[in-house]
């Protein structure tokens, strides 16, 4: 086997041609190609310090936000509890409301009641009157004088609630 040698005329050709495409690669493209890579690095990390400050900001918002729906609940809470408050007072008026009308209905029909009852006195009172001078009619066998007998009985029975009363 035959060793393969390279030939100096060709590696010499190569390597200048080599080094040439890289002196133009250099002086040509290889500024551009790191501008653009500068420019790109560039964009990624004000991209980056935008997306950091976005954040920033929404962090900021969302501790706002919370602030306010906290106070949101406490003055929510406050309004329940004056409703309630107030909700209380009413009914408490309504009750009380209820029970001076009631305690004036219980007085009224006290009221009602013994003005009844003495109408029921007055009219029983007339009407023992006119049984006893009946009774007295019968045994005596005459009419006598009604206004008489009725004036007699009357103080007759006032006399006996007197003597009732102080019994």
């Amino acid at each position: 086997m035959e060793m393969v040698m390279p030939k100096l005329p060709q590696l010499l050709t190569t390597a200048v041609g080599f080094f040439f495409f890289v002196l133009i690669l250099g002086k040509f493209a290889w500024g551009p190609i790191l501008n653009v890579l500068d420019e790109r690095r560039g964009k990624v990390e004000d991209d980056y310090a935008a997306a950091e400050k976005n954040l920033a900001d929404a962090e900021q918002l969302k501790g706002e936000f919370e602030s306010k729906l906290a106070d949101i609940k406490a003055i929510e809470r406050e309004k329940v509890q004056e409703a309630v408050k107030r909700g209380e007072e009413l009914a408490d008026s309504i009750v009380t409301k209820a029970r001076t009308n009631a305690d004036d209905t219980k007085s009224k029909a006290a009221q009602d009641i013994e003005l009844e009852t003495h109408k029921a006195q007055i009219e029983l009172r007339d009407s023992v009157v006119a049984m006893a001078i009946g009774a007295a009619e019968k045994v005596v066998g005459e009419r006598l004088d009604d206004n008489l007998h009725r004036k007699l009985i009357s103080e007759y029975i006032d006399g006996l609630d007197g003597g009732a009363t102080n019994a």
